[in-house]
This record gives structure tokens, C-alpha cells and sequence, in this order.
């Protein structure tokens, strides 16, 4: 190994991974300025689960999306600013930082006025027409003693407008709670996991030992203090928050929606929001620059269980899986019962009235297959002509009798 690729004094942590990739994998360094990467000569599966005594490497992915590029920006293009002295490498670095950073703070910004704007323009407008629609009915069909009238509810002429609030069918409505909590849970691991990884790559002194390199596959081992701390706070941080953010706009949304099948469009719609930075990602950055993404991994060295602590790691695996699904659960019925503001807990009460209005009178008045409808006497039955009013009855029988007498002369 070249002694430029030598640090004095006791190794880091990451530099224990630098060797350990160098030594049990193979290589050799080659540098431009103050760069210098690892390339690593062995197989990619050889790297993924590579044993020798007691560790082992482990490939974790980095998303390919508007986050994952700032890492290899932060990673790679960073360093090769302040460190490369050809003109070339540092003109390619520039023009990769000014995209990932710029579309992480695009990204930013978008999200977070389109979380913004859909609350102030969309959400709260739907909450304020859902809670008139209920306010209306309160004070028309109950009695000043809080009492339900029957009767006015029969003379009630908003009924169907009322019947169409989500909230009083609630296994409907916990349903979709329940897939919306389920997809942004998704979102949630996803953020919680890329920041967990960025706290467990070990920690680095100098820019250059943060990656290691073989062919076009870069791998992170380490990193600095600074770029762990940007890291955190530009990426892990706002991915995180803005997932959690979208959580409760979402149930706040779906708890506002003043008829059914928009229960479904509004959840859609939501999902959008997070697909941004992978939107900007795909349209953005050049194809080049996605690839170097993509062939961009988390490598850090795991200890080699025994089967034992095998076993009791599934375990927890378990424990740890039947804990968020428990977490979820608890969420949707504290959320449903208790936290949110939209609509007062009684509106249950028009359960009954509106299963029966709906069954009732909102119902296919004319079903049957195609075969069915094709003949007139069912097509008349279920999609009469309108029917005549007297007046044209009359002049049609004063034609006929003038027809009649014309042919009688």
C-alpha cells in the first residue's frame, strides 16, 4: 500500500473498515491531488457478505432519489472541491454539487409549501365546509335540550348532503385511516432507517477516507464530523419530519371529506407529496449522475453471529415489526377518538339514518346484465319517456279524429 495512504497515529474506526476492505477484499490506491479512493478487486457479492474471523461487510442502499444524491454529493463531489487540483475533476464536482444541493433545496421547498398550501387552501377549506354541513344539521333536526327529532329529520332536506360525510360509516373510515397510516409508515422506516445508518458508519478525520471505490460501485465507510452533522440535519431530519408532517395532514384530510369517493382520490393525491424527490430526481439530474447514485452503498463491517444470537436477532425482528403494527393501531384509534378536530365524536349518531337513506332511496333503481336491458319493455320500465300532459293528449286525439273523418270522406 503507498504510504500517501497512511494515517499516523491510532486508526479511526472507518479506518479499520478501510483496511479491512483493502486486506480481505484486495486493492490497490490511486489518487488525483489529495483524493484517494480504495479499489476494491473482489466480487460484489464477495463484498456483500464477506466473512474473515469474526466481521463481515455489509452493502446497506442509499436511495435514489433527491436525498441520495446529496449523500454522494456530500461524500464524494464535496471533498474533491477543496482537495483535487485537476481543473477537470473540480469542474465535474462543482456542476454535481450545484445539482444535488440545489434539488435538495428545491426539494425542501417544495414539499414544504406544498404541505403548506394544501393545508391552508385545500384541508382547512374542506374542515370548515364538512363542519357547516354538521353545524346546519345540529341545529335543525335536534331540540334546544340536545334532544333527535324524528320527525324533523324526516322533513330535513339536506340529508343526502349530510349522508355523504365519510366519518359516520367508521369502519370505512378506519379502513382508510388504516391504509393511509400504513403507506406513511412506509415513509417513516424508510427515514428512520436512513438515519440510523448515517450515525452507524463509523467515523473518519480526513474527507478522503469516507469512500472506497471499485470500478463504477462507491461505497461509504466513514465520515467526517461536519458531514455526518450535515447529513443528519439536511437529510435524515426534514425527510423524517415532513413524513410525519404528512402523516396528520392526510388523516386530517381524509376526516374532512364531504363525499366517499373522494376518500380514495384525496389519498392518492397525498401520496404525491412524497413521491417529489424521486420525481425531481428522475427529471432533473442527468442520467450520468443518477447512475453514480444508484451504484452508491452503505458499507460497514457486522459482527458474525452465532446461531444463538441469530435466532434472538429474528426475535426482536419480530418484536420490533408487531411493535410498529401495534403503534399504528394505536395511532388511528387515538387519532379517530380523540385527537382529531374536524367533526365532534356524535356523529355516529346519524349511522343508522343514513344506512337506511342510502339503502333506501341512493340506490341502482334498475339493475341487471346487458342482455337484460336490451329489450323495450325493461328499457321502458326502467328509463320511461316522459309522460304526456293532458293538453297533448287532447290535441292528439282532435288529430286522429280529424284523420278519421278525412278518410271517411
Amino acid at each position: 500500500m503507498p504510504d500517501t495512504a497512511r494515517r499516523s497515529g491510532q486508526p479511526s474506526l472507518a479506518h479499520s473498515v478501510y483496511h479491512h476492505v483493502y486486506h480481505k477484499i484486495g486493492g490497490h490506491f490511486f489518487g488525483t491531488g489529495h483524493t484517494h479512493y480504495a479499489t476494491v478487486a473482489a466480487e460484489e457479492e464477495e463484498a456483500e457478505d464477506d466473512e474473515d474471523g469474526s466481521e463481515r461487510t455489509k452493502l446497506i442502499d442509499i436511495p435514489e432519489d433527491a436525498y441520495g444524491a446529496a449523500i454522494l454529493a456530500f461524500v464524494k463531489d464535496v471533498p474533491q472541491l477543496t482537495g483535487a487540483k485537476d481543473s477537470d475533476a473540480v469542474e465535474i464536482a462543482m456542476w454535481n454539487c450545484l445539482f444535488a444541493l440545489v434539488l435538495l433545496a428545491v426539494n425542501l421547498i417544495l414539499q414544504g409549501s406544498i404541505l403548506l398550501y394544501v393545508y391552508r387552501y385545500v384541508v382547512a377549506l374542506d374542515i370548515a365546509r364538512v363542519q357547516n354541513r354538521y353545524a346546519h344539521f345540529r341545529s335543525h333536526v335536534f331540540s334546544p335540550e340536545g334532544e333527535f327529532k324524528e320527525d324533523l329529520w324526516e322533513k330535513y332536506p339536506a340529508r343526502e348532503h349530510l349522508c355523504e360525510i365519510a366519518m359516520w360509516n367508521r369502519p370505512f373510515y378506519y379502513a382508510v385511516l388504516s391504509c393511509w397510516s400504513l403507506v406513511m409508515m412506509i415513509e417513516i422506516k424508510k427515514s428512520e432507517e436512513l438515519g440510523r445508518y448515517i450515525l452507524l458508519v463509523p467515523s473518519c478525520k480526513a474527507s478522503e477516507d469516507m469512500m472506497v471505490v471499485k470500478g463504477k460501485h462507491r461505497y461509504v465507510v466513514g465520515f467526517t464530523p461536519i458531514t455526518r452533522l450535515s447529513l443528519l440535519f439536511l437529510v435524515a431530519v426534514p425527510k423524517m419530519g415532513i413524513s410525519i408532517i404528512l402523516l396528520w395532514l392526510g388523516c386530517e384530510w381524509l376526516s374532512a371529506t364531504i363525499k366517499f369517493e373522494s376518500l380514495v382520490m384525496n389519498t392518492v393525491a397525498m401520496a404525491f407529496i412524497c413521491n417529489i424527490d424521486e420525481i425531481l430526481f428522475e427529471a432533473v439530474l442527468p442520467k450520468i449522475h443518477r447512475e453514480e447514485v444508484e451504484h452508491i452503498d452503505f458499507m460497514m463491517t457486522m459482527e458474525i453471529l452465532s446461531h444463538d444470537r441469530c435466532i434472538k436477532k429474528r426475535r426482536q425482528a419480530y418484536r420490533k415489526s408487531l411493535g410498529c403494527l401495534i403503534c399504528i393501531i394505536a395511532f388511528i384509534v387515538m387519532y379517530a377518538e380523540y385527537m382529531q378536530d374536524v367533526l365532534p365524536p356524535d356523529i355516529g349518531l346519524v349511522r343508522v339514518k343514513c344506512t337506511k337513506l342510502i339503502f333506501e332511496k341512493l340506490q341502482p333503481f334498475c339493475t341487471g346484465w346487458t342482455w337484460y336491458l336490451r329489450g323495450n319493455p325493461s328499457v321502458s320500465e326502467c328509463f320511461p319517456f316522459p309522460a304526456q300532459t293532458q293538453d297533448e293528449l287532447s290535441q292528439q286525439q282532435s288529430a286522429m279524429g280529424m284523420r278519421t273523418n278525412t278518410e271517411t270522406r
